[in-house]
Protein backbone atom coordinates (compact mmCIF):
# COMPACT_ATOMS: atom_id res chain seq x y z
CA UNK A 1 0.00 0.00 0.00
CA UNK A 2 1.16 3.31 -0.76
CA UNK A 3 2.93 5.36 2.32
CA UNK A 4 0.94 7.96 3.65
CA UNK A 5 2.62 11.26 3.15
CA UNK A 6 3.10 12.86 7.54
CA UNK A 7 0.95 16.11 8.02
CA UNK A 8 3.11 19.16 8.35
CA UNK A 9 2.48 21.95 10.17
CA UNK A 10 0.14 24.80 8.47
CA UNK A 11 2.62 27.25 7.88
CA UNK A 12 6.02 28.82 9.77
CA UNK A 13 6.04 31.05 12.84
CA UNK A 14 7.99 34.18 13.57
CA UNK A 15 10.38 34.76 16.28
CA UNK A 16 7.27 37.14 18.46
CA UNK A 17 4.87 34.23 17.87
CA UNK A 18 7.08 32.24 19.30
CA UNK A 19 7.32 34.23 22.62
CA UNK A 20 3.61 33.50 22.71
CA UNK A 21 0.85 30.73 22.95
CA UNK A 22 -0.24 29.44 19.56
CA UNK A 23 -3.53 29.87 19.62
CA UNK A 24 -6.04 27.11 19.46
CA UNK A 25 -7.41 25.97 16.17
CA UNK A 26 -10.51 27.77 15.02
CA UNK A 27 -13.41 24.92 15.22
CA UNK A 28 -14.15 24.54 12.02
CA UNK A 29 -10.22 23.69 11.39
CA UNK A 30 -10.38 21.16 13.97
CA UNK A 31 -13.32 19.19 12.72
CA UNK A 32 -11.42 18.72 9.44
CA UNK A 33 -8.68 17.27 10.99
CA UNK A 34 -10.39 14.87 13.49
CA UNK A 35 -12.47 13.73 9.52
CA UNK A 36 -9.18 13.28 7.86
CA UNK A 37 -7.76 11.36 10.81
CA UNK A 38 -10.97 9.01 10.81
CA UNK A 39 -10.81 8.29 7.24
CA UNK A 40 -7.28 7.58 7.21
CA UNK A 41 -7.27 5.18 10.06
CA UNK A 42 -10.94 3.73 8.34
CA UNK A 43 -8.74 3.09 5.18
CA UNK A 44 -5.91 1.35 6.97
CA UNK A 45 -8.67 -0.94 8.32
CA UNK A 46 -9.95 -1.68 5.33
CA UNK A 47 -6.14 -2.37 3.73
CA UNK A 48 -5.29 -4.75 6.81
CA UNK A 49 -8.91 -6.53 6.36
CA UNK A 50 -8.29 -7.04 2.54
CA UNK A 51 -4.52 -8.49 3.17
CA UNK A 52 -5.88 -10.82 5.64
CA UNK A 53 -8.65 -12.46 2.92
CA UNK A 54 -5.73 -12.60 -0.09
CA UNK A 55 -3.33 -14.17 2.01
CA UNK A 56 -2.28 -17.38 0.57
CA UNK A 57 -3.57 -20.40 1.71
CA UNK A 58 -1.71 -23.10 3.37
CA UNK A 59 -3.32 -25.66 1.29
CA UNK A 60 -3.04 -24.71 -2.46
CA UNK A 61 -5.33 -26.95 -4.56
CA UNK A 62 -3.87 -30.21 -6.44
CA UNK A 63 -2.71 -29.61 -9.51
CA UNK A 64 -5.12 -30.67 -12.22
CA UNK A 65 -2.56 -31.94 -14.44
CA UNK A 66 -2.20 -35.71 -13.30
CA UNK A 67 -5.80 -36.08 -13.62
CA UNK A 68 -5.80 -34.93 -17.20
CA UNK A 69 -3.11 -37.42 -17.94
CA UNK A 70 -5.36 -40.30 -15.84
CA UNK A 71 -8.52 -39.36 -17.68
CA UNK A 72 -6.83 -39.14 -21.22
CA UNK A 73 -6.34 -43.36 -21.04
CA UNK A 74 -10.13 -43.69 -20.96
CA UNK A 75 -12.70 -43.43 -23.60
CA UNK A 76 -14.74 -40.42 -21.96
CA UNK A 77 -11.86 -38.21 -20.51
CA UNK A 78 -14.43 -35.10 -20.13
CA UNK A 79 -16.72 -37.22 -18.12
CA UNK A 80 -13.73 -38.32 -15.92
CA UNK A 81 -12.47 -34.55 -15.35
CA UNK A 82 -15.91 -33.45 -14.89
CA UNK A 83 -16.67 -35.86 -12.00
CA UNK A 84 -13.28 -36.07 -10.47
CA UNK A 85 -11.75 -32.64 -10.23
CA UNK A 86 -13.58 -31.02 -7.74
CA UNK A 87 -12.97 -33.87 -5.12
CA UNK A 88 -9.63 -34.57 -6.03
CA UNK A 89 -7.34 -34.22 -2.89
CA UNK A 90 -4.45 -36.73 -4.42
CA UNK A 91 -2.96 -36.97 -7.74
CA UNK A 92 -1.27 -40.04 -8.08
CA UNK A 93 -2.91 -42.21 -9.86
CA UNK A 94 -3.63 -45.11 -7.59
CA UNK A 95 -6.44 -42.03 -5.26
CA UNK A 96 -7.40 -41.23 -8.88
CA UNK A 97 -8.64 -44.83 -8.82
CA UNK A 98 -9.93 -45.00 -5.44
CA UNK A 99 -11.67 -41.50 -6.06
CA UNK A 100 -13.18 -42.77 -9.45
CA UNK A 101 -14.49 -46.21 -7.69
CA UNK A 102 -16.40 -44.14 -4.81
CA UNK A 103 -18.22 -41.32 -7.06
CA UNK A 104 -19.19 -43.93 -9.79
CA UNK A 105 -20.97 -46.41 -6.69
CA UNK A 106 -22.49 -43.11 -5.43
CA UNK A 107 -23.87 -42.41 -8.85
CA UNK A 108 -24.48 -45.65 -9.82
CA UNK A 109 -26.40 -45.78 -6.34
CA UNK A 110 -28.67 -43.05 -7.01
CA UNK A 111 -29.36 -44.08 -10.22
CA UNK A 112 -30.61 -47.40 -8.44
CA UNK A 113 -32.90 -45.56 -6.34
CA UNK A 114 -34.32 -43.56 -9.31
CA UNK A 115 -35.69 -46.84 -10.69
CA UNK A 116 -37.42 -47.57 -7.67
CA UNK A 117 -39.20 -44.27 -7.56
CA UNK A 118 -40.65 -44.63 -11.09
CA UNK A 119 -44.41 -46.10 -10.49
CA UNK A 120 -45.82 -46.76 -13.69
CA UNK A 121 -47.48 -50.18 -13.53
CA UNK A 122 -46.80 -51.06 -17.68
CA UNK A 123 -43.46 -49.86 -17.03
CA UNK A 124 -42.82 -51.75 -13.92
CA UNK A 125 -40.88 -54.95 -14.97
CA UNK A 126 -38.13 -53.39 -16.68
CA UNK A 127 -37.76 -50.67 -14.57
CA UNK A 128 -37.94 -53.46 -11.51
CA UNK A 129 -35.17 -55.26 -13.10
CA UNK A 130 -33.06 -52.16 -13.56
CA UNK A 131 -33.59 -51.73 -9.80
CA UNK A 132 -31.93 -54.57 -9.16
CA UNK A 133 -29.25 -54.25 -11.83
CA UNK A 134 -28.10 -50.97 -10.80
CA UNK A 135 -28.17 -51.95 -6.92
CA UNK A 136 -25.81 -55.31 -7.92
CA UNK A 137 -23.52 -52.84 -9.98
CA UNK A 138 -22.82 -50.64 -6.99
CA UNK A 139 -21.82 -53.23 -4.75
CA UNK A 140 -19.67 -54.56 -7.48
CA UNK A 141 -18.21 -51.07 -6.92
CA UNK A 142 -18.03 -51.37 -3.29
CA UNK A 143 -16.17 -54.74 -3.25
CA UNK A 144 -13.71 -53.05 -5.47
CA UNK A 145 -12.58 -50.53 -3.14
CA UNK A 146 -12.71 -52.90 -0.30
CA UNK A 147 -10.85 -55.12 -1.71
CA UNK A 148 -8.17 -52.65 -2.48
CA UNK A 149 -8.01 -50.72 0.96
CA UNK A 150 -8.01 -54.62 2.23
CA UNK A 151 -4.87 -55.20 0.53
CA UNK A 152 -3.17 -51.61 0.77
CA UNK A 153 -3.33 -52.61 4.80
CA UNK A 154 -1.74 -56.16 3.95
CA UNK A 155 1.66 -55.04 2.08
CA UNK A 156 2.53 -51.35 3.23
CA UNK A 157 0.27 -49.52 0.47
CA UNK A 158 1.53 -51.72 -2.43
CA UNK A 159 -1.40 -53.88 -3.82
CA UNK A 160 -1.05 -53.98 -7.05
CA UNK A 161 -0.41 -57.64 -7.78
CA UNK A 162 -1.36 -59.05 -10.66
CA UNK A 163 -3.86 -60.86 -8.88
CA UNK A 164 -5.76 -58.20 -7.12
CA UNK A 165 -5.25 -55.68 -10.62
CA UNK A 166 -7.62 -58.76 -12.36
CA UNK A 167 -9.91 -59.06 -9.05
CA UNK A 168 -10.56 -55.35 -9.67
CA UNK A 169 -10.88 -55.00 -12.84
CA UNK A 170 -13.25 -58.75 -12.89
CA UNK A 171 -15.51 -56.39 -10.20
CA UNK A 172 -15.76 -53.44 -12.19
CA UNK A 173 -16.56 -55.64 -15.31
CA UNK A 174 -19.16 -57.34 -14.03
CA UNK A 175 -20.52 -53.76 -12.58
CA UNK A 176 -21.01 -52.86 -16.66
CA UNK A 177 -22.28 -56.11 -17.21
CA UNK A 178 -25.06 -55.08 -14.80
CA UNK A 179 -25.61 -51.30 -16.68
CA UNK A 180 -25.70 -53.30 -20.00
CA UNK A 181 -28.10 -55.39 -19.34
CA UNK A 182 -30.58 -52.79 -17.97
CA UNK A 183 -29.89 -50.85 -20.95
CA UNK A 184 -30.64 -53.75 -23.73
CA UNK A 185 -33.70 -54.43 -21.57
CA UNK A 186 -35.17 -51.63 -21.54
CA UNK A 187 -34.60 -51.59 -25.45
CA UNK A 188 -35.90 -54.93 -26.11
CA UNK A 189 -39.16 -54.36 -23.65
CA UNK A 190 -39.74 -50.52 -25.57
CA UNK A 191 -39.49 -49.01 -21.95
CA UNK A 192 -39.28 -45.17 -22.10
CA UNK A 193 -38.06 -44.20 -19.07
CA UNK A 194 -37.84 -39.85 -18.67
CA UNK A 195 -34.79 -38.06 -19.75
CA UNK A 196 -32.96 -37.42 -16.34
CA UNK A 197 -32.99 -40.67 -15.76
CA UNK A 198 -31.33 -41.25 -19.24
CA UNK A 199 -28.82 -39.35 -18.37
CA UNK A 200 -28.06 -41.04 -15.05
CA UNK A 201 -27.85 -43.81 -16.97
CA UNK A 202 -25.50 -42.54 -19.40
CA UNK A 203 -23.12 -40.60 -17.07
CA UNK A 204 -23.03 -43.90 -14.79
CA UNK A 205 -21.95 -45.94 -17.49
CA UNK A 206 -19.68 -43.60 -18.94
CA UNK A 207 -17.70 -43.67 -15.16
CA UNK A 208 -17.84 -47.31 -15.05
CA UNK A 209 -15.92 -47.28 -18.13
CA UNK A 210 -13.33 -44.93 -16.75
CA UNK A 211 -13.01 -47.12 -13.58
CA UNK A 212 -12.23 -49.69 -15.93
CA UNK A 213 -9.70 -48.02 -18.19
CA UNK A 214 -7.79 -46.49 -14.93
CA UNK A 215 -7.41 -49.70 -13.31
CA UNK A 216 -6.38 -51.42 -16.47
CA UNK A 217 -3.99 -48.73 -17.07
CA UNK A 218 -2.67 -48.23 -13.67
CA UNK A 219 0.90 -49.36 -13.55
CA UNK A 220 1.44 -47.70 -16.86
CA UNK A 221 0.66 -44.18 -15.18
CA UNK A 222 2.44 -44.82 -12.49
CA UNK A 223 5.13 -44.92 -14.64
CA UNK A 224 4.48 -41.72 -16.50
CA UNK A 225 3.43 -39.76 -12.99
CA UNK A 226 6.03 -41.13 -11.05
Amino acid sequence: MESINTLKGYGKVSDQENQIPSPLPKPSSRKTLIATISIVSFLLILALTAGAFTRPSHNPPVSSKPLKIVCAVTRYPQTCFDALSSSLNESDPESILELSLRITSEKVSTLSMSFRSIDDMPEKPAVKDCAKLYADAASQLNETLLEIQTEKKKKGGNWMTEKVVGDVKSWISAAMTDGETCSDGLEEMGTVVGNDIKDEMVTANQMMSVCLAIASQIKKLLLILH
